[in-house]
């Protein structure tokens, strides 16, 4: 079955599928003589000139490899991926997150690359376990990821100092951040004192349910926690900012995002990941030192938030295998880490290279915090078809974000629904 038919199968509930089984020409062809042009497809327009800058450096070492950024926004990429992989036109390289991984490599659309990270000699191990293991299927490696995030706390100071409140600390907890919400919102001048939004699942629920103790998905991936009071509980601390008035209702964030808000002027502070740290090092706001950063405040049980990172990965019917290899390799070597890190993209696979990320936004605001966050971060959870529990988790906790449902109502909708597509993916898999 065509993956394009495949996901959208799982994702309809469909449960009679055969999987799809493509076959690796990648294991034993040599690298050409001749000159090579790979693609490398991506989503993200602000990293564009600094995977432009670690391709030159890839060049300088590989003469005879050139490297094509194919660019579609994230909204299109991966209906066009799927698209690619159905007609055999993948690219030579391409980016894949957490949540899709897993279907992409169970279906043997992509390479795993053991056996090339042995034969090249390359020291895997530099990259810590954790992250090779979100690139890892059925014991097998498909990717060298060299990139981390967290999520923190972002704040405008100005804000904090209008309203005569203190700047949050690394101790602070849920009921300070409700507390100082409700202070920092000033109706009449527009101004919110944070966003509950679910754009982003990981920003907000899946961060405060294990906070709070409970879980979004099992360790064997065969069971979601949404049904149970820590969740809820979870739930319920974005749900009361909504009620308390401290934060627009998601058809009030469809108008105006919480990003354009924040950096207006207009919210006081927010949850979000590091990535965004480029993009809001070069607004007035942060310009004129009006940006502060912490670690977000502590739950029930903890404060950790989740982690995730971008695997380079190729495909199993590659064009140019080896030259593909030497493509991701080097993505995943220290080289890259140092162009990535001091170009302020983010945190690398290396922790020397932590001072880089952080000095490129000194003058702006302070990310060691983000550094901090990413010692208490745990694995972003995703499983075989993580796309179609995403979407539930948004559909379903909608009515109680907009204050039209109780939050035991739709985290009991939410279960239901997530749990029979969890089950469903037992006919996805080989």
């Amino acid at each position: 079955m065509k993956l394009s038919r495949l996901i959208a199968a799982a994702a309809a509930g469909v449960i009679a599928l055969t999987g799809m089984t493509a076959c690796s020409n990648s294991a034993s062809a040599p690298a050409s003589d001749e000159e090579v042009t790979l693609t490398y497809s991506m989503w993200q327009q602000d990293q564009v000139a600094t995977f432009e800058k670690m391709f030159d450096e890839f060049h300088k070492e590989n003469p005879k490899i050139n490297v094509k950024i194919q660019l579609t926004g994230f909204a299109q990429y991966f209906s066009k991926l799927q698209n690619e992989a159905s007609n055999d036109t993948l690219p030579d390289v391409f980016w894949l997150n957490p949540y899709n991984f897993p279907l992409y490599a169970s279906q043997g659309v992509i390479a795993p690359i053991d056996e090339k990270v042995k034969a090249s000699g390359f020291d895997a191990s530099q990259i810590p376990e954790n992250m090779r293991d979100i690139y890892t299927w059925d014991q097998k490696l498909y990717s060298l990821p060299n990139n981390r995030d967290a999520i923190t706390v972002w704040y405008n100071k100005k804000l904090f100092d209008a309203a005569g409140i203190a700047y949050p600390d690394p101790s602070w907890t849920w009921d300070d951040f409700r507390s100082i919400a409700k202070k920092l919102t000033n109706k009449s001048a527009g101004v919110w004192g944070t966003a509950s939004s679910l754009d982003q699942g990981h920003v907000s629920v899946q961060t405060t349910v294990p906070q709070a103790g409970g879980y979004v998905l099992s360790e064997d991936k065969t069971k979601t926690g949404f049904g149970e009071k820590e969740a809820q509980q979870g739930i319920q601390f974005w749900t009361d900012l909504v009620a308390d008035g401290s934060s627009p209702t998601l058809s009030d964030l469809a108008q105006t995002d919480m990003n354009s808000l924040f950096l207006s002027g207009k919210m006081g502070m927010l949850y979000q990941g590091s990535w965004f740290a480029s993009q809001y090092g070069q607004t007035q706001l942060a310009k004129d030192g009006s940006i502060g950063v912490v670690t977000v405040p502590h739950g029930p049980k903890s404060n950790g938030t989740p982690s995730s990172s971008l695997g380079n990965v190729m495909p199993a019917k590659a064009k140019h295998p080896e030259e593909s290899y030497k493509l991701i390799q080097f993505l995943g070597s220290k080289t890259a880490a140092e162009i990535y890190s001091k170009d302020g993209i983010g945190l690398t696979a290396y922790p020397s290279t932590d001072s880089n990320y952080v000095g490129k936004f000194n003058g702006l605001f302070d990310l060691k915090p983000v550094t901090a966050a990413v010692e208490e971060a745990f694995p972003l959870p995703a499983s075989l078809n993580s796309s179609a529990w995403l979407k539930s988790i948004v559909d379903d906790l909608t009515p109680a974000f907009e204050q039209k449902a109780s939050v035991a109502d739709a985290s009991a909708k939410l279960a239901k629904d997530m749990q029979g597509q969890l089950d469903q993916e037992k006919n996805l898999k080989k």
